[in-house]
């Protein structure tokens, strides 16, 4: 085996003191992102370098809420370098967002016998309670650079806006671009819920009828409480609300696309378009149409729908029997 991996057998470890047996490990705080390892860097001081490039591809550098207090994390002898605290089920987090740091054991204490070896892993929260972005930018960062500089009496006159007045807002990264439209899920009791950043979303429900609620979800006017729903959501659809802060339900006609799981709900879907001419079918009305069609005889049980499809016929069994040419004009007349 590699020395890079050693065992407990092979290592230090073996003959040293107790892992963080001078360092109590169950201290947590919370901080705030300014840096994720996503890209890779041959820049030397970038974090894709200093956290030890694909190995820890999703670890994050970080700073204490406020740097200026002596409360734990303040100063970090092992670096501001935390990995996601599960690495099996992971979000990565924005810049600006606020995440609570736990320390805990380190390979190191393993690879060098350092048994005070330390590593800081990362979990996210929600400040802003939002599926799509929970930014609280510090007082420090570029938001707080106003152009302040102008008194009242010229603003109520009017005036125009110049690059000197423009507030320059933190950005939550290179590509992110922030959605105002972006809305929680209206959760159903009992859910299961998981939902992404850009109106994506898993959602593991049942039918929940509640006589006389204006919240009742659009699965659960039939069938008994309890019923099972999985409905798989790809794009919220675009709605203007009044307040963009009121969760919502999946909507199967304005959602970009989506899967739904059913076990006796009635889920409504409208149909684009009923001109079906390019298919040769006249779907109007659909009572004539459905009649003409079972009128059709078989010609046996056994024979498949290949053979049975009368794709030689001359006529048009769905609309009218086109007329055949005479033979000295030619003309369908």
């Amino acid at each position: 085996m590699s020395k890079n991996f050693p065992t407990l057998g092979n290592s230090a470890i073996a003959s040293k003191t107790p892992l963080l047996s001078n360092l109590d490990s169950s201290k947590s705080f919370f901080a705030r992102v300014i840096d994720v390892n996503i890209e890779p860097s041959g820049e030397g001081q970038s974090i894709f370098q200093t956290s030890g490039g694909w190995a820890n591809i999703g670890c994050i550098k970080f700073e204490t809420l406020n740097r200026s207090s002596n409360n734990p994390g303040t100063t970090f002898p092992q670096g501001s370098i935390a990995i996601p605290l599960d690495n099996n089920i992971k979000k990565i987090p924005a810049l600006h967002e606020i995440v609570l740091i736990h320390s805990g054991p380190s390979p190191k204490s393993l690879q060098s016998g350092d048994s005070d070896s330390i590593q800081y892993f990362y979990s996210t929260t929600t400040v802003w309670n939002r599926s799509h972005l929970n930014m609280l930018p510090s007082i420090n960062s570029s938001a707080s650079d106003t152009k302040n500089n102008i008194n009242t009496e010229t603003v109520a006159e009017g005036i125009q806006n110049t690059e000197e007045q423009v507030i320059t807002e933190p950005l939550p990264g290179k590509t992110f671009v922030e959605k105002s439209t972006i809305r929680n899920l209206y959760p159903v009791e009992g859910d299961v819920l998981m939902e992404g950043r850009f109106g994506n979303s898993l959602r593991f429900s049942s039918t929940a009828r509640v006589s006389g609620s204006n919240t009742q979800s659009p699965w659960s006017q039939e069938g008994s409480d309890g019923k099972p729903i999985t409905i798989l959501r790809n794009g919220q659809g675009v709605e203007d609300a009044f307040n963009n802060w009121f969760p919502i339900y999946e909507d199967i006609q304005t959602d970009d696309s989506s899967i739904y799981l059913t076990s006796g709900q009635t889920i409504p879907v409208a149909l684009a378009s009923t001109n079906f001419a390019s298919f040769g079918v006249d779907a109007t009305p659909i009572a004539s149409t459905t009649k003409i069609l079972q009128e059709i005889p078989l010609n046996g049980p056994t024979i498949s729908a290949k053979e049975a499809d009368s794709t030689g016929s001359v006529s048009d069994i769905v609309n009218v029997e086109p007329k055949e040419p005479t033979e000295n004009t030619g003309s369908n007349d």
